[in-house]
């Protein structure tokens, strides 16, 4: 992809600051505004909308280094399927009552399509797998990380060694280092991995331990996990919408406490006694 794909369209204009004329000037106002939704206006359309002409639409897209405004239009579209925020904003947004019934009903979606495409084989073998392994890595950025973080102190009430990565002062590799093949990590992949998950990524084909990827619609990595656990985050809103991924989680920690029986039990029950020792709760 290049430069100019890859980067947003408020870089690439401000790129060309001082030397857009006013007309361009317009354009780009316009276009700041509400970035992700030109994929749906004609060039006609948004000449109308500044007041200007389709030459200059073509002008404007040109000097910023698309070939067309069908390119940026695509440009649009494709950092809206990444996720960039700024590319999610809606020009015509709702009242705050209506805005909260979509989100809801979005909700009521996501966890519809995210558990009844699941296996609950695959979330089974994951189950087993994290029970009773001698170590459980939890790692995930941005969004993944607290994800990640969440699923761990639960899963830690029960499971004795469990680890998050990052971790404050520690590197990603001497956490990895040293797993063996009764070991297991759990990836949290939301979409816009960071280029060291991708490296990660790239590592855990050559590591001994099984893995777990807890993912959303937007995966696309090569790399095949041991089990893939597959969540629906849509959202009517720039921020994605994390109640399955949550759901899962929490079914997915009630399992692993179930499955753990007697040792769990007491590894909890151990927990509680010395909060009351500690005075802690």
């Amino acid at each position: 992809m290049t430069d100019t794909a890859r980067k947003p369209l408020s870089l690439l204009i401000q790129d060309h600051a001082a030397s857009l004329s006013p007309t361009d000037r317009q354009l780009a106002d316009l276009i700041l505004g509400f970035p992700g939704e030109i994929a749906s206006y004609s060039a006609v359309e948004l000449a109308k909308m500044a007041g200007t002409s389709n030459a200059a639409v073509s002008r404007f897209v040109q000097r910023l280094g698309f070939r067309s405004y069908e390119d940026m239009k695509r440009h649009a579209r494709d950092m809206r399927s990444e996720g960039f925020p700024t590319y999610l904003l809606e020009k015509n947004q709702t009242d705050t009552a209506g805005q909260i019934a979509r989100h809801v009903h979005v909700s009521h979606q996501n966890i519809a399509e995210t558990f009844g495409a699941l296996d609950p084989a695959e979330l089974g073998a994951a189950t087993a797998a994290i029970s009773n392994a001698g170590k459980v890595v939890f790692a995930g950025m941005r969004n993944g990380h607290f994800l990640a973080k969440y699923l761990r102190w639960q899963v830690s009430e029960v499971c004795p060694n469990t680890v998050l990565l990052p971790s404050d002062g520690e590197t990603i590799a001497e956490t990895l280092a040293g797993l063996t093949k009764d070991d297991v990590i759990v990836v949290f992949a939301i979409r816009r991995l960071v280029p060291i998950v991708r490296a990660m990524i790239g590592l855990l084909p050559s590591l001994p331990a099984k893995t777990l990827f807890i993912t959303d619609q937007h995966y696309r990595e090569r790399y095949k996990p041991t089990w893939m656990l597959r969540c629906i985050t849509q959202s009517p809103a720039p921020l994605d919408n994390h109640t399955a991924v949550l759901l899962l989680c929490h079914i997915l920690a009630d399992e692993v406490f179930r499955y753990r029986g007697d040792m769990g039990r007491n590894r909890l029950r151990d927990i509680e006694d010395m909060h009351h020792v500690l005075g802690e709760m």
